[in-house]
């Protein structure tokens, strides 16, 4: 069992990673454990949220105590820190505004002078040499297409916590600004007969692809002298990438059947994001039934009645934007609706719980703009939120006002499917059928379909087996991994996974080195 630990005073980041820790080891194998707990139970592997400084005692009785593996998100305790050696240092001036990114304009990217530079030690967790600025836009000041949230310095959770100077041989990342080294950001710490690994941020890298390196120190690092955890892998048994796609609908449905066709031509599912508002016209049914006839190949979303920005405001109006959608999408189509996608991204908690009692089994969103927590670098389970209903981060926005103007118009889109396809997941992209108002920043019909079938090429080229899955078909594999559980007896790890067909897809485990497929209820060697 993996114990997070966190004060009162660190809950709200503590819910967050004990979501995350439990999307990644399932919800059976994390557990929110107090400070007396630390003693009493003593766990093999503890996740420290912003822990206080009086508890550094605590956190090294029990590193003496046993082969152990710690990971700290945020405050390193003062006690504890001069344990593994690590000092404090000044906090540069300006970091607030030097994290924070300019507008991008249409054909650009944009970023902070603030980044995070991953060196050498990184590859003992699966990491790169990353380079990743605390926030970055691919369109205005709303998208970043390569996934991940921001990284703030304005004291919040989603901030880096102290400037911290760790042992050279022990870092794995430092921040720079304007390429200026100014403080360590991440470290890997090996001490007596235990391991010790820190980021500084109080959620950790609960955002980012990054998150990766916390699932490989959690399953496989020194599986001969310390602990490991089994890890479900987020891409189903038996390929190495997974992808999905869709339209989001806002203004018309007709005018994606361009799009539509070359997808089948190349054989990939297909995915429309309805904004019910549409249907008032006919001319926009058809194409829904149609792609319907095959339950494989396509699927049809709800994304919401009118589509009100932030789902409404209140759980109220996004209880009924997800029911009134959901009515008027069956009465059209004859087939249930089950998953939505958040208009403009935005994914507030409260829209999410008026989802769940609306009867959705999920909900896709996520943009660095807004609502920080539903950037999950795992898709599944969300904190606050029951079994059974998860989510999915998708950012990735495949738009002519995206494409780059010098050098390879799609080097951005490579980079983001190279992120996903390197750290094990699950990558979604999006794009928007034209309008007579809008047509996203692309000239013309022939030059999008252009761009998708590209970027499709690419992603053939890159995996040695991918699988692309519409919408519904990958959140229902999430859903099905949302629901697995690890168990635990005796030092022995099984996993059970649900028996309601809830999915055709197979789990796989990682788990000291290795990668291997679930089999129900069968010991993990």
């Amino acid at each position: 069992m993996i114990g997070v630990l966190f004060s009162d005073a660190s809950a709200e980041a503590g819910h967050y990673v004990l979501a995350a820790v439990q999307r990644s080891v399932s919800s059976t194998q994390a557990q929110s454990i107090s400070r007396s707990r630390l003693r009493e139970i003593a766990p093999d592997v503890v996740v420290a949220v912003d822990a206080p400084d009086g508890w550094s005692a605590d956190l090294i009785a029990w590193l003496r105590a046993g082969t152990r593996k710690l990971v700290v998100f945020g405050n390193m305790p003062v006690a504890l820190a001069d344990y593994l050696g690590y000092h404090t240092t000044d906090w540069p001036a300006g970091l607030a505004a030097a994290s924070r990114s300019a507008s991008a304009p249409s054909g650009e990217a944009r970023e902070s002078a603030a980044v995070v530079r991953y060196g050498a030690l990184a590859q003992a967790l699966g990491g790169q040499l990353w380079q990743r600025p605390f926030e970055r836009f691919d369109f205005t000041d709303e998208w970043n297409n390569l996934g991940y949230g921001a990284i703030r310095g304005d004291g919040s959770i989603w901030s880096v916590g102290q400037a911290v100077q760790v042992p050279a041989e022990a870092e794995l990342a430092a921040v720079f600004v304007a390429g200026e080294r100014q403080f360590s950001y991440a470290a890997l710490s090996d001490t007596g007969t235990s391991s010790v690994l820190w980021f500084n941020r109080a959620v950790g890298p609960c955002d980012s692809f990054e998150w990766r390196m916390v699932e490989q120190f959690l399953s496989g690092y020194q599986p001969d002298t310390l602990p490991c955890q089994p890890v479900l892998s987020e891409l189903p048994w038996g390929y190495d990438a997974a992808i999905t796609s869709r339209l989001d609908c806002d203004e018309d449905v007709e005018s994606a059947r361009p799009l539509w066709q070359s997808y089948q031509r190349l054989g990939v599912p297909f995915t429309l994001a309805v904004h019910t508002q549409t249907l008032s016209r006919t001319e926009n049914h058809s194409i829904l039934r149609e792609l319907l006839a095959d339950r494989q190949q396509g699927a049809v979303l709800s994304h919401t009645a009118t589509h009100a920005p932030n789902w409404g405001g209140t759980y109220d109006n996004a209880l009924a934007e997800g029911m009134q959608s959901g009515t008027l999408l069956e009465a059209v189509t004859g087939v249930p609706v089950r998953y939505a996608v958040s208009p403009f991204h935005q994914s507030p908690s409260y829209a999410m719980r008026g989802l769940a009692d609306a009867g959705y089994e999920g909900c896709i969103g996520g943009i660095i703009r807004n609502d920080p927590a539903f950037l999950t670098a795992r898709g599944g389970a969300l904190a606050g939120l029951p079994a059974g209903f998860v989510g999915h981060s998708q950012q990735c926005m495949l738009h002519g006002e995206c494409m780059l103007q010098e050098g390879d118009k799609l080097a951005i889109f490579k980079q983001a499917f190279d992120y996903a396809y390197a750290t094990n997941t699950l990558f979604g992209y999006l794009d928007h059928p034209f309008s007579e108002r809008y047509t996203y920043g692309w000239p013309d019909e022939a030059l999008r379909i252009d761009a998708h079938e590209k970027f499709i090429a690419y992603i053939r080229s890159k995996a040695q087996k991918p699988l692309f899955m519409h919408e519904e078909a990958a959140l229902d594999f999430l859903k099905f991994r949302s629901l697995a559980q690890v168990i635990e007896e005796g030092g022995t790890f099984r996993v059970l996974t649900p028996s309601n067909g809830a999915s055709p897809l197979t789990l796989g485990v990682e788990f000291r080195g290795a990668h291997v497929q679930v089999e129900t209820g069968k010991p993990l060697q």
